[in-house]
């Protein structure tokens, strides 16, 4: 029984660092109807178990917002997209070449130039 409490947990969607910092703001914004509040900053942390999460958040930028208003909105976010998101291994400024196929691109060459090239050398 305990099993099938753990398998819930391991279902987070692995997401950026830049996309869960876009995504939390976007929620908080929303929620208060208001662009005053300015953004997070997530941080990478080290569970203490299998089912707690991986981020937390480092600072806030309210901007104009209320703070207290804000905070008590951005605790309530947190706790939620914790339980639904995971931050990935890789860092942002890296490429994804997961699943990427590469690209083969054949180039012809006029073997007329290429004969004529050779005599030369």
């Amino acid at each position: 029984m305990v099993w099938g409490l753990l398998s819930k947990a391991d279902k987070r969607s692995a997401v950026s660092c830049k996309y869960l910092e876009s995504a939390v703001t976007d929620a908080v914004k929303s929620a208060l109807d208001s662009e005053a509040f300015v953004g997070v900053i997530i941080q990478r942390i080290a569970p203490k178990s299998r089912t707690d999460p991986n981020w937390a958040v480092r600072g806030v930028r309210f901007g104009k917002a209320d703070r207290d208003k804000s905070g008590k909105v951005l605790a309530t976010v947190v706790e939620q997209m914790q339980r639904e998101f995971s931050l990935t291994d890789d860092r942002d400024d890296t490429p994804q070449t997961k699943g990427v196929k590469p690209v083969v691109i054949q180039i012809c060459r006029d073997e007329e130039r290429v004969s004529i090239a050779s005599r030369h050398d």
